[in-house]
This record gives structure tokens, sequence and C-alpha cells, in this order.
């Protein structure tokens, strides 16, 4: 699906102001899980003590912090103000910046590694990411970024999404948006980065889980911890998001092992070098 220009603008609108509310929600609800990726993210960049690194759509600062801990030297960005702030409150010593990925701040040539955790799908023009990306890496230098992996029945979003489709009102409508699994398709993540100037592109999958007390929590984290995704469970009539929340409920039940509820969210997280 190609947008018009007013689609993408009103789609930059509606994800910019949904994550200026969901920062803290989304640190509660999915921090824990999407922070799981990172150590694998930064080894497909080749992330070592000697290397600059840019955390691209940082959120609360997760991948920047990660990276420090192997001794490299982080700035994470984000276009959200609320969530730079709750970085910066997360993780004091990491520098963080409010910025575009599209539109980096940064000279050539500068850093070693680029990563981007989860944020390539929030991007009304994920293409200017990867030049932008491109251009503020060394020679050498490696972009790496997850995104979610396709939905599947008996996980994360395979479970919700079928629920959605199953009881959603057809009435509840949202700003048309761009696929939001595009780049969870290996052919589509090698074809941009070739296109880009990249090379060597491996796209590889991450396992994920979140692990719950409550067969609820899986409903809650998209009810309330997300921005399209909560916005659409928002948008359904009481009957319909009650049908929904039971159909979610009933599949994470079937998933309790031990005091825990464990359901699998994977990652997809592809990479490649600039020449």
């Amino acid at each position: 699906m190609t947008l018009s220009e007013t689609d993408l603008r009103a789609f930059q609108a509606f994800e910019k102001s949904g994550w200026e509310g969901a920062a803290d929600p989304y640190h509660q609800h999915w921090g824990f899980l999407s922070s799981q990726s990172a150590p694998a993210m930064l080894d497909a960049a080749h992330v070592t003590s000697q290397s600059r690194v840019l955390d691209v759509a940082t959120g609360a600062g997760y991948v920047a912090a990660s990276a420090q801990r192997r001794d490299a030297t982080a700035v994470g960005i984000d276009f959200s103000g609320a969530q730079v702030e709750l970085a910066r409150k997360t993780y004091p010593d990491v520098e963080f910046r409010q910025a575009s990925a599209e539109a980096l701040p940064f000279d050539a040539d500068t850093f070693d590694a680029v990563v981007m955790g989860f944020g390539m799908n929030h991007l009304p023009d994920p293409e200017a990411a990867f030049v932008e990306a491109h251009r503020v890496l060394k020679p050498g230098g490696y972009f790496a970024f997850t995104v979610w992996s396709q939905p599947v029945p008996g996980e994360g979003f395979g479970i919700v999404l079928s629920a959605i489709e199953r009881h959603g009102a057809a009435t509840a409508t949202l700003p048309p948006a761009p696929p939001y699994f595009r780049f969870a398709d290996p052919a589509e993540a090698s074809r941009v980065f070739t296109e880009t100037g990249f090379v060597d592109p491996v796209t590889q999958s991450v396992a994920q889980y979140w692990r719950h007390k409550s067969p609820d929590e899986v409903f809650d984290a998209f009810n309330e911890g997300a921005v399209r995704a909560t916005a659409m469970l928002r948008a359904q009539p009481p009957e319909a998001r009650q049908a929904i929340r039971a159909e979610v409920r009933d599949e994470v039940l079937k998933m309790r092992q031990g005091d825990h509820y464990i359901v699998p969210v994977p990652a997809s997280l592809s990479s490649a070098r600039k020449p």
C-alpha cells in the first residue's frame, strides 16, 4: 500500500502525539520484553568496547545502556521528548537527545554502529532512516535493527491481532499507516539495505518472552502501552473490547508454566555493513 503525502503526515503526527503519552506505559509493559534482543542486535552491529554507537528510536534507552555496559560510547536519540526525558531518568550516565531518525543531527562518518530497536515500523519514511544511518556510519560500520516478527498463532502479536480480527468492529478506524510488519520480511529488509548502499544483509529471528503473573497482562500491554494498537482497542465498542480481552486471556491461559504465563514474542533482527 502506497500512502499519499497527506496520509504520511497524518501518520507521523499520530505516532509522535501517541508516543508523547505512551512512554511510561510502554516502559512498564514492553520494556523487559523489547530489551531482550538488545545483546543480539549489538552483536550483529559488531559493537565492542572501542565502538561509538548511535541508538536511534532509543525509547527508554535500553539499547544505548546495553552498549555502554560493553564499555562502548553510546548516544541515544528519539523523536519523542517524553521518551528522551524517561531515558535520561532511567539511564542518567548515557547521553540522550531529541532528534529524528530521518534527519540525524550528526556529521557523516561519525559512528561505528547504528542500531534501532523496534522503531522502523513507526517511521513514515523508513528509507530515509536507512540513508541517514548509512551517512553517519564510518566505512565498515554496521546498521542493525529489530522489528516484531510476523504474527503467528500462539505468539503475542498473533494472539492479539487474531482476536481483534474476529471480534473487532469494522467502524473502529485509524489513520492509514505503512505496513506494520514490512521489515519482518527478510527479502524486503535486504532489498532496502542494498538499494541504500549497504552490503552483506542478514536477517535472523531472536527469541523473546513475556513472563507474566496474570493472564490479562498481554491484553493490558496492547491496551495501555502502545500507540496504534492501543488506539485500535480503545476505538472498539465496549462489548467488542471485552470479547477481544476474553479471547486473549483464554489463549494466554494455555501458556502457564508454574506460577507464570510464558508468552513468546520473537523479534526479527536485520543487519548490514557500509562498505
